[in-house]
């Protein structure tokens, strides 16, 4: 069973019942707009105090935007985009000519969530844990459904064919373990990081220091850094060319002290 059922994952309590998603500390203004000519064809991202600004053209008639910032949770405003324009309003003009054309009706907002612990294994029992279930990450490095991505192309090479050739199930999905886990937890913690001296951070001489220094490291050198941690990844090869793997642990549902048995494992030609 695949269990992509998203942050707040059902299969995820049910499997891991002492991990649960955490609010971040802020939440997210997003919308797909007609093109108002003010963003090109490049993303951008600005950082502000307690807040972060992104843009970027998802055609060639419409741009996609957010708006992330520091809020208690559950906040209710009796007019989004009215709060929207109010709080980037000192902003440059792509934001505020952005937030100028956004309808009612194209604006969406929800609490950020993530899972800073992670999970102790994407895998339990004849379960795989994917996506946001698996790795729910903050949004501050952009990777959340690119990980997302990457898990169902590693379900696919490392899991399905092999179990499409009747293989045993328990070294596959050791295998997807070992190849998504590792690096979704490091993507997770620099997300945090990344928060913290970007949107997390607050107003006054932070803001001006933390500029400083990025304006003394070259630009190509920054993004070489993070390139090279996020985007430059291939997939595994398949789970035949992955030896001395060792199978998951049965699943539990329920707390951790549970007195239940597991399950007894059906043969590897069951059907």
């Amino acid at each position: 069973m695949v269990a992509a059922d998203g942050v707040h994952s059902a299969v995820r309590g049910c499997l891991f019942p002492g991990v649960r998603a955490r609010y971040a500390g802020a939440t997210s203004w997003r919308a797909v707009i007609e093109d108002t000519a003010v963003i090109d064809d490049r993303y951008i991202a600005i950082w502000g105090p307690g807040a972060e600004f992104g843009a970027l053209r998802v055609s060639a008639t419409e741009v996609y935007w957010y708006g992330y910032f520091l809020s208690p949770p559950n906040a209710v405003f009796d007019d989004e985009v009215a709060t929207a324009r109010a709080m980037f309003a000192d902003w440059p003009r792509a934001v505020t000519a952005t937030l100028a054309a956004t309808r009612p009706s194209e604006l969406m907002r929800h609490d950020v969530h993530h899972l800073p612990q992670g999970l102790p294994s994407y895998t339990r029992g004849r379960v795989v844990m994917v996506g946001d279930a698996a790795h729910a990450i903050m949004p501050t490095v952009g990777q959340g459904v690119a990980t997302s991505l990457e898990d169902a192309a590693c379900v696919g090479r490392l899991i399905a064919a092999p179990a499409a050739q009747a293989k045993a199930l328990g070294p596959a999905l050791a295998a997807y373990d070992r190849a998504r886990r590792p690096r979704c937890r490091k993507i997770a913690r620099q997300a945090i990081m990344v928060g913290r001296v970007a949107s997390h951070l607050g107003g006054g001489r932070r803001q001006s220091v933390r500029n400083a220094l990025l304006r003394s490291v070259p630009a190509g050198r920054l993004a070489n850094v993070f390139a090279a941690e996020l985007v430059n990844w291939t997939p595994p090869p398949p789970t035949s060319q992955l030896p001395h793997l060792t199978p998951p642990t049965p699943p539990r549902c329920g707390p951790a002290n549970s007195t239940r048995s597991p399950p007894e494992p059906e043969p590897n030609n069951a059907r």
